[in-house]
């Protein structure tokens, strides 16, 4: 499961339901707000299409106002569409000014073990995240602080599962579909590493032969 809670400046609502994830949803074009709109993180906002509180509330969402949604972000195998925020809570009763980017990834894994230096002191690993019960992989950049390199530098193994928490970066140049796209971890867990068995595993059985092979024979 990934969590996020975010401030969201709508841009435009949907006319008509939309399927998906095996639901149908109402829908709203959204954006996390950044300096320019290049660096914008483009959301798609779904709310369960069932009357009631959410719904009412993301009808009556005006556009260029922000509201603070909590919910699931599910990310897809198309990094030219936005991402979705299946929402949990909505409140567009919010100062016009305010603003949240936290994000958790509870199911990503390291995607490679080479470590990219960037500015100001962020180094960078590649890392995927998938669908619940899906093959469908997602590909991003988890960045963090320099001085987190040797956690970073003694915990990535390619494939291995982790825990990030953090905020969403995104930015599209020359106006691109597809961004460059990560998450500035503030802190990332893993599971403790199990030692790598090396040796051959030792036959068990009682039974002569267990441990010998007979040649190939000759035709």
């Amino acid at each position: 499961m990934n969590f996020i809670a975010a401030t969201v400046e709508l841009k435009s609502l949907g006319s008509d339901p939309v399927n998906a994830y095996g639901l149908e949803y109402q829908y709203a074009d959204v954006a996390i707000p950044a300096g320019n709109s290049a660096g914008e993180v483009k959301l798609r906002v779904l709310v369960y299409n069932r009357p009631g509180a959410k719904l009412e509330a993301l009808g009556g969402w005006k556009s260029g106002n922000r509201a603070l949604i909590t919910g699931q972000l599910v990310f897809s195998d198309d990094t030219g569409k936005p991402l979705d925020l299946i929402a949990t809570t909505i409140e567009t009763n919010i100062p016009n000014d305010m603003y949240c980017n936290q994000v958790v990834l509870g199911n990503a894994f390291f995607g490679a073990t080479e470590i990219k230096e960037r500015k100001n002191g962020v180094v960078a690993t590649k890392i995927g995240t998938t669908l619940d019960n899906s093959d469908t992989t997602t590909w991003l950049y988890l960045e963090t602080h320099e001085s987190r390199l040797s956690k970073l530098e003694s915990r990535i193994r390619k494939g291995r599962a982790l825990c990030v928490q953090g905020y969403l970066r995104e930015y599209r140049k020359d106006d691109s579909d597809s961004p460059y796209r990560a998450i500035v971890a503030s802190d990332f867990s893993t599971r403790k590493d199990r030692e790598r068995n090396t040796g051959r595993a030792k036959a068990t059985g009682s039974a002569a032969g267990y441990a010998e092979t007979d040649p190939t024979p000759e035709y």
